[in-house]
């Protein structure tokens, strides 16, 4: 039997049914201008100018007193659900849509939208972007959750996500037995890792019995399922966001713009030739719009300015914002880093997550992950801090031996 095609996801597929009937409800009744109904048409349009105007000066008063969520952004969630309504999976819909998110608001809500379908990706991306950090230690029980969800409706990586979470007790729940059974399960169900892990796992000791055989079986699995698949990550996460070209090719102008303006601002002239240029230009725009009312106050032709005003101010004050709460290059270089593999980079992440910021929690569960990374390749430092971590329990459950192994490495081990 053939299987069947993939929703499309993307394009005029997704997009043009349902705004088409979206257009036929706002836009049909004006077809009865022409008609002895033109009354109804006249009313239908002025309420539509209404709504329209009231969104605009809505918009410029959210983003004057800095809430959370513009109006905006509430607009282009209605059209979201309303398209949903049309796709044939909407769960893989939204998936798509966090995907390709560039804001980790808008992608975490889009995720809140699929998971409430209660499909198993959607469970299990939701689940990992908990368990990537950020929410606090309820982020990382919410994150297991999920991920049993997901796990119980069959997906592979959730089970072996929350295998590893029981292996290491993240999150508080460590449960050996239980971590095996999820590896079992995983690996039964063709997720080569954790054949490969069950393979390690008996062929080593690590956290059952040595067991030749039970070796021997989980590495031909290990090889019948290679290639195996490299580890998702949160959808939430800068680096997992597609390679937009429009956004590429913005921020390069804009980096370009900034190049060249850091550059002229290191020469007395060139600060000069700024501050002119910007009140020659404030001059301009005033005197356009003062010579738009001049002429046309008689006639009150410069209605149209007016309703264009609340969104032009609203784009130039978000844009202020962004270019203020633009993503700081420097944490994001340290998490690449980090992903790359280099110690220090991983050891610095997880500080970072212990001590948290401003703007995250502390999440000692993130921080322990780091700490092992940073470990297990032998930074010394680390294998300290995860000591102190099995010692007093801290985003792991209390293992005094565990403490002891790693304080005893981090005396012998490498710098």
């Amino acid at each position: 039997m053939a299987a069947q095609p993939a929703a499309p996801l993307a394009g005029w597929p997704v997009w043009g049914r349902p705004l088409g009937w979206l257009a036929l409800i706002l836009l049909g009744p004006l077809l009865l201008l022409p008609t002895p109904l033109a009354p109804l048409a006249l009313g239908w349009a002025t309420l539509l100018a209404l709504v329209i105007w009231g969104i605009g000066v809505a918009a410029v008063i959210g983003a004057m007193v800095g809430t959370t969520t513009p109006v905006l952004m509430h607009l282009e969630r209605g059209v979201r659900r309303w398209a949903a309504r049309f796709a044939p999976d909407p769960g893989a819909l939204w998936i798509q849509w966090a995907r390709e998110a560039h804001r980790s608001s808008q992608a975490h809500w889009c995720l809140e939208q699929a998971a409430g379908l209660g499909g198993a990706e959607a469970l299990f991306q939701e689940g990992l972007a908990y368990l990537d950090g950020g929410f606090g230690a309820g982020g990382q029980i919410a994150g297991l959750e999920r991920m049993v969800r997901a796990a119980q409706q069959g997906h592979p990586e959730a089970a072996f996500w929350l295998a590893e979470a029981l292996r290491t007790g993240r999150g508080g729940r460590g449960d050996a037995e239980g971590a095996l059974r999820w590896y079992q399960a995983s690996a039964a169900a063709g997720f080569g890792p954790a054949a490969a892990w069950l393979t390690e796992a008996h062929a080593r000791g690590d956290g059952v019995a040595v067991d030749p055989g039970q070796a021997r079986h989980w590495a031909e699995v290990a090889e019948r399922l290679a290639p195996h698949p490299p580890l998702s990550r949160s959808l939430l996460r800068h680096d997992a966001a597609p390679e937009d070209p429009l956004v590429q090719a913005g921020a390069s102008f804009l980096q370009s713009l900034e190049d060249m303006a850091d550059r002229g601002l290191q020469h007395r002239a060139g600060r000069w030739a700024l501050g002119v240029g910007a009140v020659l230009l404030a001059g301009l725009g005033m005197g356009t719009v003062v010579t738009f009312f001049l002429v046309g106050a008689s006639g009150l032709f410069f209605l149209p300015l007016l309703m264009l005003a609340p969104p032009g101010i609203m784009l130039a004050w978000l844009a202020w914002q962004l270019r203020r709460d633009r993503p700081r290059q420097g944490r994001d270089r340290l998490r690449e880093a980090a992903e790359a593999g280099d110690p220090e980079a991983c050891f610095r992440l997880g500080v970072a997550y212990r001590k948290g910021t401003p703007s995250m929690p502390p999440d000692d569960s993130c921080a322990v992950v780091w700490f092992r990374r940073a470990a297990e390749a032998g930074h010394r430092e680390a294998m300290g801090a995860l000591a102190q971590a099995y010692l007093g329990g801290h985003g792991v459950v209390r293992d005094p031996r565990e403490a002891a192994r790693w304080t005893e490495a981090s005396r012998q081990g490498p710098a």
